[in-house]
C-alpha cells in the first residue's frame, strides 16, 4: 500500500521537477581579486534565475539544477540586469555536467571547456573572438575628421561584420546536431537580410532541434521576410506624416524611393541615418527620394519628433504610431534599420542595403557624380 501510495505521489509531481539535472561551474582567473562579486544569470521558461558568488583565491563556483538547456550569462563586478558590451562578462550553457572556466586575466578572455555544448561554444567563440577584438579597434565614427577617413572606417567594420556572420553560419553547418547552433541561428534571423541563408542553414538542423521553441521563432522570421523580396512589386500603403496628413507610398511613383524603416530609440538607425542623408542629398535631383516609416508608438511621439530635427531628416516622415505598425507587419519587417528600394515602375530592386552597400547601387543606378 505504502509503494503504492509513493508511485502515485511521484506521478502527480509537475514534470519540471521530474526532470530537473545538476549543473555546477568553476571559474579561474590569475588575476580575479578576493572579494570579486560574480553573478550568473538565466532563464527557465518565464522565470530568470540568478545568483551570485564571491572570488576566493582566484576561483568561483556555482551550483544548481535546471529543467531546460539554455544560454546563461556570467558577469564580473555588475549586476547582469544591466549588461552592456564594457561588462566583464562570458556566456554559458547551462547542462548537465562540471562546466570549467579558466582565464590568464579577465572573464571575457576566458576559455570554456568541461561539457558538451560548452565544448561546442569553445570552438565558435575561438573563431570570432580576433574578429570581435578586431571590430572593437576600429574607431568611433564620430572621432574621425573627414567623409574618407568615415567611409573607409564604415567598409572595414562591414568587412568584419560579414567575416562574423560567414564564420557563423560555417559552424552551423558543420554543427547540425549544436544547441549552439540553433542559439546562433537564432541571432542571425533578427538581421533580416541574413534570412535566405538562415533558411538554407536552418534546413540542415536536426529535427529535435526544429521541435525547439527557438526555431519557431526563426521559423516565423523567415516566414516574414519572404513578404517582400527583390523583383516583387511594391506593396501599397498609407500612414500619417508628422502633421497628421495621409501618405500614400503609390504616390511617389515615376521615382526611385527608399522606404526606410527606423525607430528614434534604435541605435543603429540613428548611425546609419547620415548615411541615407548623405544618399539622399546626392540624388534627390536625380529622381530619387526617401520615406521613412517609423515603429515608435503614440507616447514615444515627442522622441520620434526630436530624432527627425537632431538627425536633420529633410524627407517625408510617417508613422501610425501603433504598437505593431501596419506598414512594417506589410513588409515583414522583423529589425530594424530595415529599407526596400523601389524603382520607378513599382518594382523592389533591393532590400536591406545599409552604408557603402547603400552608396554603390545608388551609384550604379543613377551615376556616382552630383
Amino acid at each position: 500500500m505504502t509503494k503504492r501510495f509513493l508511485l502515485i505521489t511521484i506521478c502527480l509531481l509537475p514534470l519540471s521537477l521530474l526532470a530537473q539535472s545538476s549543473f555546477s561551474i568553476k571559474g579561474f582567473g590569475k588575476a580575479y581579486k578576493d572579494g570579486d562579486k560574480i553573478f550568473l544569470s538565466f532563464r527557465q521558461g518565464h522565470q530568470l534565475i540568478e545568483d551570485s558568488n564571491i572570488v576566493h583565491k582566484g576561483s568561483f563556483e556555482f551550483k544548481g539544477t535546471f529543467n531546460t538547456t539554455v544560454r546563461g550569462y556570467i558577469c564580473r563586478n555588475d549586476n547582469p540586469r544591466y549588461a552592456n558590451e564594457l561588462f566583464d562578462s562570458f556566456d554559458v550553457y547551462i547542462e548537465e555536467g562540471q562546466i570549467i572556466l579558466k582565464s590568464p586575466d579577465t572573464l571575457n578572455n576566458s576559455i570554456i571547456s568541461g561539457t558538451p555544448l560548452n565544448n561546442d561554444y569553445a570552438k565558435l567563440h575561438g573563431v570570432l573572438k580576433p574578429l570581435y577584438n578586431k571590430r572593437k579597434k576600429l574607431k568611433n565614427p564620430g572621432e574621425l575628421k573627414d567623409d574618407t577617413s568615415v567611409n573607409l572606417n564604415k567598409a572595414e567594420t562591414t568587412g568584419v561584420d560579414n567575416e562574423i556572420i560567414l564564420q557563423q553560419f560555417n559552424f552551423t553547418d558543420g554543427h547540425p546536431n549544436s544547441y549552439v547552433s540553433l542559439l546562433t541561428l537564432s541571432q542571425l534571423a533578427r538581421i533580416s537580410k541574413n534570412l535566405p541563408r538562415v533558411e538554407q542553414s536552418f534546413a540542415k538542423l536536426s529535427t529535435v532541434l526544429k521541435m525547439m521553441p527557438e526555431a519557431k521563432e526563426i521559423i516565423r522570421r523567415i516566414t516574414e521576410g519572404k513578404k517582400i523580396t527583390v523583383g516583387m512589386m511594391a506593396k501599397d500603403f498609407i500612414q500619417n506624416d508628422i502633421n497628421g496628413n495621409p501618405i500614400r507610398l503609390s504616390t511617389y511613383q515615376n521615382k526611385y524611393v527608399l522606404v526606410d524603416f527606423w525607430a528614434s530609440w534604435c541605435l543603429p538607425c540613428r548611425e546609419e541615418n547620415p548615411n541615407v542623408l548623405a544618399v539622399y542629398h546626392q540624388y534627390k535631383e536625380k529622381n530619387f527620394t526617401v520615406l521613412s516609416v517609423s515603429i515608435d508608438v503614440l507616447e514615444n511621439k515627442a522622441n520620434w519628433l526630436k530624432a527627425i530635427k537632431e538627425d536633420q531628416l529633410p524627407w517625408t516622415q510617417v508613422s501610425d504610431l501603433q504598437k505593431e505598425n501596419d506598414a512594417a507587419k506589410l513588409y515583414g519587417v522583423t529589425s530594424i534599420p530595415s529599407n526596400v528600394l523601389i524603382d520607378p515602375n513599382g518594382k523592389v530592386i533591393a532590400k536591406d542595403i545599409k552604408g557603402k552597400e547603400l552608396r554603390d547601387k545608388m551609384a550604379e543606378l543613377l551615376g556616382a557624380g552630383k
